[in-house]
């Protein structure tokens, strides 16, 4: 399977993609794992699962990166942390992921932070929330190169103040804390709170943005085009 995804990311890239993300690069987080077997617990049994993570990623950035495409990666925001029991079920060792790929994703959910840093409520302090895990994600890379995107919350889920101001305070916070772009999720897919935040934004776009979110060099598809109309 790992072979596979591989292939199937370098057959996109070479077709024009200009980035590929992989979500989900990680063991199962949830649910009774007594019973569960994995085939490196054999193949390899000095391995812990951050071994077969990173060594997926490093075969993948290995065939990738020559295409000129980025590979990007999605992770729990809570490994800003890297905490024991996060890194054993879940195998997202973020200093080794970040050496074989060239952007980070971190899922940076305030309303997913229950019970962290004393905040009963923590859906309703993005500014915190945000604001300290892009710290520890960027001290936690220093050196890396990578860069750091994260998704922001754009649902209702525990939160009593979800709106485009709510929008507004994690854009902001994500780029003063070093964020180079970011993304939103909504599993059911209504934008409508950043549809509404973005005018406002763009309206006062050296306060929000960096300006360099976009990079200036042609994407490979850009490149493609160009030589297939000479």
């Amino acid at each position: 399977m790992q072979a596979y995804d591989i292939a199937l990311a370098k057959k996109v890239a070479e077709a024009g993609a200009d980035e590929i993300q992989f979500d989900y690069v990680r063991f199962p987080a949830e649910g009774d794992q007594k019973d569960a077997s994995f085939v490196f617990q054999t193949e390899h049994p000095t391995w812990h699962r951050t071994d077969v993570i990173t060594d997926f990623l490093k075969s993948a950035f290995a065939e990738i990166h020559p295409t000129g495409a980025l590979l990007s990666l999605d992770v729990f925001g809570v490994m800003a942390w890297q905490r024991t029991v996060d890194l054993s079920h879940t195998g997202q060792d973020i200093v080794g992921m970040a050496k074989h790929c060239d952007v980070l994703s971190p899922m940076i959910y305030p309303s997913h932070f229950f019970g962290m840093d004393g905040y009963s409520h923590p859906g309703d302090a993005p500014e915190h929330f945000i604001g300290v895990s892009m710290e520890r994600f960027e001290k936690i890379t220093t050196g890396s190169g990578v860069v750091i995107r994260p998704w922001l919350q754009a649902f209702r889920w525990r939160t009593k103040t979800y709106s485009p101001d709510y929008i507004q305070v994690q854009v902001l916070t994500a780029k003063n804390k070093g964020g180079i772009g970011f993304l939103f999720w909504n599993a059911a897919n209504d934008y409508s709170k950043p549809f509404i935040a973005m005018p406002r934004m763009a309206a006062s776009k050296d306060k929000y943005f960096r300006g360099d979110e976009m990079p200036n060099t042609k994407t490979q598809a850009q490149v493609i085009q160009g030589s297939a109309s000479q």
